[in-house]
């Protein structure tokens, strides 16, 4: 596929260097290069990011230029392979960073000084620059030699605390959400102080704590501190589930085809909910209608009837019944069924390029909808296939007029 190069997108002419490795660091640059700007990936030679190396692959077979996550978050960037530890390539870096706008790095605390390229050195070259940092736990303090999983930053970030049931084991949240997560946060500290270098000549470096990320922004956190704050008590996890018991309940219910979740969190809801299930009912209705809390032989005698009523409809049909009902239930789609959607398609929620070795790739496009915004100008590059290409730039850079 011919690269496509929208004039005036929003951050063209925006410059970045991206160090990272891992999710959260190419998710925050992979922001600003669907957006316009020109983002630069430097890259470890012959092995290159750490995505290159996870996967999923077609058949299962690991393949550097065929990852599915590295192919995800790398689009419309530039790739160049550089020795951090080798003094002519570290001086390419010294060369872009003079004409970047901004840098993000994930490595461990420390490592960047180890190269004799710390934040004082690179803000040196580049005043102006903005430098993210994003590590497990932050830039200082007791912590800061520690790396995480993901696993390790939900737990200690908070949303396992507000996940699953109150008396079983806490739950992850699935896939890698919380390292997208700390990436739109190091993207949006990173267009902030963007802002502030062009306002005032000033950089900035910037410390992204991916356990203080999840920390302030858990899951549920703000309505538990407002209940707390009212009731001195400190909410359990699975507070509107089932286990409590009470009119409002939530869950998953399967149906024919698949799964819905029922989120009925009121009376009004419920009410609507029984009127729906037991259309043709009038016994039931009134034995549940109004009803505050539902317990013992009670509960057992709803429960069974809704996932009666569930399992012998269509999913859709289930969510469209209860939409039209005005009650929040959703039917869980699979990742074919989403690509199929009408709706999505409608929308250009998917957009589709060529990759030299991976081939025909559909990708998720934008993630919201703006003139001259979004683009998809080129998939995620080879490793260095830039290489010789951003080299020259800087040669024509230098050479006198």
């Amino acid at each position: 596929m011919a690269e496509q190069r929208p004039s005036g997108q929003v951050l063209s002419g925006v410059r970045v260097l991206d160090l990272s490795r891992w999710v959260a660091g190419e998710y925050a640059t992979k922001l600003f290069g669907d957006f316009g700007a020109d983002v630069v990936k430097v890259e470890r030679p012959g092995e290159g990011s750490l995505t290159r190396q996870f996967g999923p692959f077609p058949d299962d077979e690991p393949d550097l230029e065929r990852s599915a996550l590295f192919l995800h978050l790398n689009t419309n960037k530039r790739s160049v392979a550089l020795d951090l530890r080798a003094d002519a390539d570290r001086e390419v870096l010294l060369e872009l960073v003079r004409r970047a706008d901004a840098v993000v790095e994930s490595f461990r605390p420390g490592h960047l000084e180890s190269l004799g390229l710390g934040p004082d050195v690179l803000r040196e070259q580049n005043p102006k620059l903005v430098l993210t940092r994003i590590s497990a736990f932050g830039q200082t303090g007791p912590y800061r030699d520690r790396e995480a999983s993901g696993l390790v930053l939900q737990a200690a970030g908070g949303p396992m605390r507000a996940t699953g049931q109150a008396d079983r084991a806490p739950l992850r949240k699935p896939g890698l959400l919380e390292h997208y997560t700390v990436g739109r946060t190091a993207g949006q500290a990173t267009m902030a102080a963007l802002f502030r270098a062009r306002r005032t000549g000033q950089g900035a470096t910037i410390d992204v704590s991916g356990q203080e990320v999840l920390l302030a922004g858990a899951d549920r956190r703000a309505s538990y501190l407002l209940s707390a704050s009212y009731s001195g008590i400190t909410a359990p996890r699975g507070a509107r589930s089932p286990h409590r018991h009470g009119a409002t309940f939530t869950g998953p219910f399967r149906a024919a085809d698949g799964f819905v979740m029922v989120y009925v969190t009121n009376v009004a809801f419920w009410n609507r909910f029984v009127n729906l299930i037991a259309v043709d009912d009038p016994a039931f209705r009134e034995r549940f209608l109004d009803r505050q809390t539902v317990l013992g032989v009670d509960r057992e005698d709803f429960l069974a009837y809704v996932t009666a009523w569930v399992a012998a409809r269509p999913k859709i049909e289930v969510m469209e019944a209860a939409e039209a009902a005005r009650i929040p239930v959703t039917a869980y789609l699979s990742v074919s069924e989403v690509m199929a959607h009408p709706h999505f398609r409608d929308r250009g929620a998917f957009v589709t390029g060529d990759h030299p070795v991976a081939g025909r790739l559909e990708y998720a496009g934008p993630p919201w909808r703006m003139e001259r915004g979004y683009a998809l100008r080129h998939t995620a590059p080879l490793l260095d296939q830039h290489g010789t290409e951003v080299r020259d730039e800087l040669d024509r850079a230098e050479a006198p007029a």
